[in-house]
């Protein structure tokens, strides 16, 4: 079973994320567990405390007719929904509730309304601090079937191939054309390795995976040609996790995709951490999450 955390601010465009997430798992078992936080206050006084425990209850509220209104329409029985809420920033609660629970997948609706790339939305947050898979759904993604998927990959940066199961077994499940692209600086006819290329491209044993090059000195760049060109219901990176200075300097082509999205981006985990977390799960029973579910 997959487990899923959907964030929400019970905004439309968390809604349409949520909506969009339900209509991708449609066809397997999967664990929706909706997360909202709310804001700390600075109030130290009984009355600043009276005030949090007014929000959280107000949350909890929100919550439960949400997942009343996403529910209403017949779910397969093999979806369950569970709830929860976080004091604090989104980012931040994400990050210390998995330390406790292990979920496959985040999805956030994005609306690429933050103050400014640097500091950024939330999932520009949770794509680069998040040890999982982020799935950021813009407003305007239409909710159909998928059947276009792309994986924009230099085959190089690839850590771990376990890192590519997600996909191989969401692509497969949808029977969906799987697209490597690669956009390559400097001029065609630079080879790349073949047994570099082999050992990507047989992590995808279920689905044939067919590589597409464009030589562009600017990924951002490249990635939009193909888009303005090519149908695609879901674009897929495996992010790199730069330090400060590099978001300083706007270097992460994840990032700034994520802020404004122009189609469903999927941010593929590819470091130690989760691949230690996947091979204990297979293993062990599953620890109980960190704040209370209702």
């Amino acid at each position: 079973m997959y487990k899923l955390l959907l964030l929400t601010d019970f905004s439309a465009a968390s809604e349409h994320a949520i909506a969009f997430a339900q209509a991708l798992f449609a066809d397997t078992a999967t664990n929706f567990c909706l997360l909202h936080t709310y804001p700390i206050r600075l109030e130290e006084s009984y009355a600043g405390a009276l005030m949090l425990a007014e929000d959280r209850a107000v949350a909890e509220t929100q919550l439960r007719q949400l997942k009343e209104k996403i529910t209403q329409q017949p779910v397969p029985d093999y979806h369950t929904y569970r709830t929860m809420v976080a004091l604090g920033g989104p980012v931040g609660a994400v990050d210390e509730l998995l330390t406790d629970e292990q979920f496959d997948l985040i999805v956030v609706g994005a609306s690429g309304t933050g103050f400014a790339e640097l500091f950024g939305s939330v999932a520009t947050g949770l794509v680069r601090s998040a040890p999982t898979n982020v799935l950021v759904v813009p407003t305007r993604a239409p909710i159909t079937p998928v059947q276009e998927v792309v994986l924009a990959t230099d085959y190089r940066s690839v850590n771990h191939t376990e890192s590519l199961t997600f996909l191989n077994e969401l692509a497969s499940r949808k029977g969906a054309n799987l697209t490597l692209l690669t956009i390559e600086k400097g001029l065609p006819g630079e080879p790349l390795s073949p047994l570099t290329r082999d050992v990507v491209e047989q992590a995808f044993d279920s689905v044939q995976a067919n590589p597409y090059f464009i030589y562009d000195d600017d990924a951002l760049h490249g990635i939009d040609l193909y888009l303005n060109e090519h149908r695609t219901d879901l674009l897929v990176l495996i992010p790199h996790h730069k330090g400060f200075f590099d978001v300083l300097l706007q270097n992460s082509v994840t990032r700034s995709l994520a802020f404004a999205p122009r189609v469903p981006l999927l941010t593929l985990y590819d470091g130690e951490q989760a691949m230690a977390t996947r091979h204990q799960s297979a293993s062990q029973p599953e620890r109980p999450a960190a704040l209370p579910a209702f």
